[in-house]
C-alpha cells in the first residue's frame, strides 16, 4: 500500500456518519489556532500563531525574527519587547493628530507573504519531519486572517508545512479560491464542548467566550440574564481583559464588551473610536469600517457630533482605499448634510476630489469634479480659525490640489502648488512639528520633478526626503526609477535592495531591479527576480511577460510557453504575449500559427510595432515580400527605428525597389554597420542597381574590410562577381582584392 502525499487540507463539517465516510479525516494538529475576529480583530489567528512560534524560534534562530520584525510587531504587537525594533518610519512615529500618509491596501498582502516565510523558516529549522496548523473558525474570521490563510495555502509546502483550514462557507472568495485550488477536502466533526461542572454558569461562559460560543444552551443562559446584569457582567470581563494590557485585545473583544457594557455611549463608542484609530493607522481597512460601523449604532449624532462625524468619516475613507469609492460616497454626502462642522465639511470635500481623481474607477474620473472640490476644501482651510492648524490645512489641500492638476496634465501647476504648500509648513510651523507631512511635501516635489524629466532636482528631493524618513522603503524603490533614468545603475540597484530590505515582500520592487538587471546582462540575477515576483503575486501579468521574454531570448522554450499561457489565461488580450506566442510558434516551425498570433495583438493593438515586425519576418521567408515590405511601413511609421529599415531594405531589395532600399540603407549603415557590416554589402547591391558605380565598389571594400583578416565574408563570391561586371562595364581594368576574406591555410 502506499500513503497519500502530504496536502493541504479543507477542513468541512461533516453532520453526520455517512458525510464522514466519504472524505478522509483531517491530520492532527502541532498547533490549534482560533481565528474569530470577535476576539482580537484583525490577525486574531495570526498573531495567536505568531505568539507560539516567535519564542521558539528565538531560542536558536534570532536572525530570523530579525529579518520579520514588521510582520510580527504588525500582527502580534504584544511581542514588541521580544524582537528587534523594526524600521521607525515618521509614518509609525507621528501622532494620530499628525498622522496623513496611511498604508496602501494591499500592505496586508505584503504582511501575509513575510509571516508564510518566517512561518517555513521556523518549521524547516525546528519541525524539519513536519508540522500541522489547524485554522479554526475561518468563516468569522476577519479579512486578514482569510488572507493570510490564502496565502499560505499557496506558499507553503505541505510537506513540511501542512494548513488545515476549517471553512464552510462558498469558495467564490480569495480564499474559498485557494482552498479550491490549494487543499484536499477532509472531514472534521463539530468540535467538543468541554464537560462542565455541575452548577456552571452557562452565562457566563458566554461572556467569557467573548460572545464567541455556539453552543445553544450557552446561548439561551445568556439570552435569560436581566439587561442590567448583562451589561455589569460584560463591563467586569472588559476590565479583565483591559488589565492584561494587550494591545491586540483592544481591537475587538473589549470593544465588544464595552458597547454592551454599562456605559455603550460613553466608554463603548470610545473603545470603538481608539479600535478603529488603531485599525485604520495600521492599514486594516475592513475592520476599521466594521468597529466605525458598530459606533455609528450606538452613537447620537446630535450628543456627539464629532465622535459620529470622525466614524463616519473613516467608513468613507476606507471604503475608497479598498476600491469600493461609489459606496463611500453617501457617507462623505451625509457628513455635508448632517453637519456645519467646517472640519466636517473640510474633510469630506477632501475626500470627494480624492475620489474623482484617484479612488474612483477610472471611467468615472472627472478631474474638474476633483478641482471644485478640492478648492472648496482650500477655501475652508484657508479660514481656520486656529493658525497652526490653518496653515496645516491649507498645505495639506494644496497638496492635494497639486495631485489633480497633474492629472489635468499642468505639471508647472502642480509643482508651483507643492512649492507653495512646503514654503508655508517651513515659514509657519515649529521646526519639530508635522515631521510625516512636511516630508511627504517633498516627496511630492520630487515625483513632479521626475514626471518632468528634471533628474537631478529630483534626486535632491529624494536624497532630502531619505535623510528625514531614512528607514521608509518606498522613498528607496522610487528613487531608483529616477537614478535609473539618470544613467546611476550600481546606485539604482543598491535602492532597489534597501527598499526590499526595508519592507515587506514586494512583487514590485523584484519586478522593477529584473528589468534593471538584465538592461545590465545579468540575466540570471533578472531571472531569480522574476521568479520571487511570480511567486509573490502569479497575476501579474507584465512579470509573465518579462519572463516570458527572458526564457525565449535564453532558448527555455518549454518554460516560456508555460508563462505565455498562464498569462494569457489572465489576461487573453495581452499583446506582449499574444506576440511572444507567435515568436514561439515561429521558432517551433508552425508558421501560419505565428502569423495568426501576430495578427491577433494587432487587431487589438495596431501600434504594436514588434508584431509588425515579427509578421514581416514570418511574409518574407514565405515569399510574401510584398506583404513583408507592407508590415513594415507600418512598424518604421510607429517607431522610425534603423534595424526596421534595414529589414525593410532586405523586402525592397527583393521586389527590386532599389531607390526606398537605399534610402534605408542610408539610415541603418549609419547607425549600424558598426556593429553589423553586411549592411555594406546591402547598400552596394542597391548601388550597383541604380549604377552608382563608385558608390557601390566603396561598400563593398568597406564590408571586406570590416570583416578583417582571417574570416569569410558570407558574400566574397557574390562581390566578386558583380564587382568584376561592373568594373568591365566602365571600362576599368581593376579587381577588387577579396584575399583579405580567404582563411588563412
Amino acid at each position: 500500500m502506499t500513503s497519500s502525499p502530504p496536502a493541504h487540507c479543507w477542513a468541512v463539517l461533516a453532520t453526520d456518519a455517512s458525510a464522514a465516510g466519504d472524505l478522509p479525516g483531517s491530520p492532527e494538529p502541532s498547533l490549534d489556532v482560533r481565528c474569530h475576529r470577535r476576539l482580537r480583530g484583525p490577525y486574531t489567528g495570526g498573531g495567536s500563531l505568531l505568539r507560539s512560534v516567535v519564542p521558539e524560534l528565538l531560542e536558536c534562530n534570532a536572525e530570523f525574527v530579525a529579518a520579520r520584525a514588521i510582520e510580527i510587531v504588525a500582527l502580534a504587537p504584544e511581542l514588541t519587547s521580544l524582537v528587534p525594533r523594526p524600521p521607525q518610519t515618521l509614518t509609525e512615529l507621528a501622532t494620530p493628530r499628525e498622522r496623513t500618509r496611511y498604508y496602501p491596501a494591499d500592505r496586508t498582502l505584503r504582511l501575509a507573504h513575510g509571516v508564510a516565510e518566517l512561518l517555513m523558516d521556523w518549521a524547516r529549522t525546528r519541525h524539519p519531519g513536519g508540522v500541522v496548523i489547524t485554522f479554526r473558525e475561518l468563516d468569522d474570521a476577519d479579512s486578514t486572517d482569510r488572507e493570510l490563510v490564502g496565502v499560505l495555502l499557496r506558499r507553503c509546502d505541505p510537506r513540511l508545512l501542512t494548513v488545515v483550514a476549517e471553512a464552510d462557507g462558498a469558495a467564490d472568495n480569495a480564499l474559498g479560491q485557494a482552498l479550491s485550488s490549494y487543499a484536499r477536502p477532509v472531514a472534521r466533526r463539530p468540535h467538543a464542548e468541554p464537560e462542565l461542572s455541575p452548577g456552571t454558569d452557562l452565562a457566563d461562559l458566554f461572556i467569557d467566550s467573548d460572545g464567541t460560543s455556539k453552543d445553544p444552551a450557552v446561548h439561551r443562559a445568556y439570552a435569560g440574564l436581566q439587561p442590567g446584569e448583562r451589561a455589569r457582567r460584560h463591563t467586569a470581563r472588559a476590565d479583565h481583559l483591559a488589565a492584561l494590557d494587550e494591545p491586540t485585545l483592544r481591537l475587538a473583544a473589549i470593544p465588544y464588551h464595552l458597547t454592551h457594557g454599562t456605559d455603550p455611549a460613553g466608554a463603548g463608542v470610545q473603545a470603538c473610536l481608539a479600535a478603529a484609530n488603531s485599525c485604520i493607522a495600521l492599514g486594516f481597512y475592513e475592520a476599521t469600517i466594521e468597529i466605525a460601523l458598530c459606533g455609528r449604532q450606538i452613537v447620537s449624532r446630535t450628543d456627539q457630533p464629532k465622535v459620529y462625524g470622525d466614524l463616519t468619516h473613516k467608513v468613507g475613507a476606507c471604503l475608497s482605499t479598498l476600491e469600493r469609492a461609489e459606496e463611500a460616497i453617501p457617507y462623505f454626502a451625509e457628513l455635508r448634510r448632517d453637519s456645519i462642522d467646517p472640519d466636517q465639511h473640510l474633510g469630506a470635500s477632501y475626500m470627494m476630489a480624492m475620489l474623482y481623481t484617484r479612488h474612483l474607477p477610472k471611467d468615472a474620473h472627472d478631474e474638474d469634479k476633483a478641482l471644485e472640490w478640492v478648492n472648496n476644501a482650500i477655501a475652508i482651510a484657508d479660514c481656520h480659525p486656529d493658525p497652526k492648524r490653518r496653515v496645516f490645512f491649507a498645505a495639506f489641500m494644496r497638496n492635494a490640489r497639486a495631485l489633480v492638476e497633474l492629472h489635468r496634465r499642468d505639471p508647472e501647476a502642480a509643482l508651483a502648488l507643492v512649492n507653495e504648500a512646503i514654503r508655508m509648513t517651513d515659514t509657519d510651523l515649529e521646526s519639530d512639528e508635522h515631521l510625516l507631512h512636511r516630508s511627504v511635501l517633498v516627496y511630492n516635489r520630487a515625483q513632479v520633478l521626475a514626471g518632468s524629466g528634471d533628474h537631478a532636482a529630483a534626486l535632491r528631493d529624494y536624497d532630502e526626503v531619505i535623510r528625514r524618513d531614512p528607514d521608509y522603503g518606498d522613498y528607496y524603490f522610487d528613487r531608483a526609477a529616477v537614478r535609473r533614468a539618470a544613467g546611476q545603475y550600481a546606485a539604482a540597484l543598491a535602492d532597489y535592495a534597501t527598499a526590499i530590505r526595508l519592507s515587506p515582500p514586494s512583487y514590485e520592487a523584484h519586478y522593477n531591479r529584473a528589468d534593471l538587471l538584465r538592461e545590465l546582462g545579468d540575466e540570471d540575477s533578472a531571472l531569480a527576480d522574476l521568479d520571487y515576483a511570480i511567486e509573490l503575486e502569479p497575476s501579474h501579468v507584465d512579470s509573465r511577460v518579462n519572463r516570458a521574454d527572458l526564457l525565449l531570448a535564453r532558448g527555455e522554450l518549454e518554460q516560456a510557453r508555460a508563462d505565455i499561457d498562464q498569462g494569457l489565461a489572465i489576461d487573453p488580450r495581452n499583446v506582449h504575449l499574444l506576440s511572444a506566442r507567435g515568436s514561439l510558434l515561429a521558432d517551433g516551425g508552425d508558421a501560419e500559427a505565428a502569423y495568426a498570433s501576430y495578427t491577433t495583438a494587432l487587431g487589438e493593438d495596431p501600434g504594436f510595432v514588434a508584431a509588425w515586425a515579427n509578421r514581416a519576418v514570418l511574409s518574407y521567408d514565405a515569399g510574401r515580400a510584398a506583404e513583408a515590405a507592407d508590415d513594415l511601413d507600418h512598424a518604421v511609421a510607429l517607431a522610425d527605428d534603423p534595424a526596421l529599415r534595414a529589414n525593410r531594405a532586405i523586402a525592397l531589395q527583393h521586389l527590386g525597389d532599389h531607390r526606398r532600399a537605399l534610402e534605408d540603407l542610408n539610415i541603418a549603415v549609419a547607425a549600424l554597420a558598426a556593429q553589423d557590416p553586411d549592411l555594406l554589402y546591402r547598400r552596394g547591391v542597391s548601388r550597383y542597381a541604380l549604377h552608382h558605380t563608385d558608390g557601390a565598389l566603396a561598400d563593398w571594400r568597406a564590408h571586406l574590410a570590416a570583416h578583417g583578416a582571417g574570416y569569410t565574408s558570407p558574400f566574397a563570391a557574390q562581390i566578386e562577381q558583380q564587382a568584376a561586371d561592373l568594373l568591365a562595364g566602365a571600362g576599368i581594368q581593376e579587381q577588387v582584392d577579396v584575399s583579405v576574406v580567404t582563411p588563412a591555410r
